[in-house]
């Protein structure tokens, strides 16, 4: 069985997951605390743009992966308080959108909408994945190195999140990112293949934060 599906567990899918399962978490259990709070909206903006990157994973594409890569540094605006969850909502929707509309175009295409020089292109399919990566991880960067610090600051739009199961996350969205980051070079380290730890490791990142709420 696990043969079967195992070229679905890849880290890019694993971003898809935790972004679907981190929105049924605030659209289900958590919503009360957005109805108390609606600062915490951030977590509808967020997750979003996770979705989008790890699609984009999905979309062989320059102009789907270039989308996602824009999107994913969404993170700093919104984690830095610039403006409000609804407003990071609608713009990281807008990005979806876009992204879907572009698969849709691209598949129906010919050619690939942006077709720059052969060399730039070879260049760009190898690293935008990465880039979009590295801007979901300003996510973890801003929280413990800005944030952390001085959370006042933020209070406008943003609540205090000082809590073991938002670090938790956080921290391990660095484990991620590097797997995410590796599986797109090399296949094995060791015994171990990068893709499937990715994917594990973002299974983790669902039910580590969920016991330590529990507990």
């Amino acid at each position: 069985m696990e043969k079967k599906y195992e070229k679905y567990m890849t880290g890019g899918n694993g971003f898809i997951i935790i972004g679907i399962a981190w929105l049924l978490f605030w659209l289900g259990p958590a919503f009360g605390l957005f109805e108390e709070d609606s600062r915490w909206g951030h977590n509808y903006a967020i997750p979003i743009m996770f979705i989008t990157v790890g699609l984009a994973y999905n979309m062989n594409y320059i102009s789907c992966q270039l989308t996602a890569a824009v999107a994913s540094y969404l993170t700093i605006p919104t984690l830095l308080g610039f403006w409000s969850w609804s407003t990071a909502t609608k713009v990281a929707l807008m990005f979806l959108a876009v992204l879907i509309l572009l698969f849709l175009a691209e598949r129906n295409s010919a050619k690939e909408l942006i077709e720059p020089n052969m060399r730039l292109k070879r260049w760009l399919k190898i690293h935008l994945m990465t880039f979009a990566y590295i801007g979901l991880v300003h996510m973890t960067l801003i929280f413990f190195f800005v944030r952390w610090y001085n959370s006042d600051a933020f209070l406008q739009y943003l609540p205090m999140e000082h809590h073991p199961d938002t670090s938790a996350f956080n921290i391990m969205l660095v484990g991620l990112v590097v797997l995410a980051i590796a599986e797109r070079f090399v296949q094995k380290i060791g015994e171990i293949k990068v893709t499937k730890a990715a994917f594990y490791w973002s299974i983790l990142m669902i039910i580590v934060p969920l016991v330590i709420i529990a507990i």
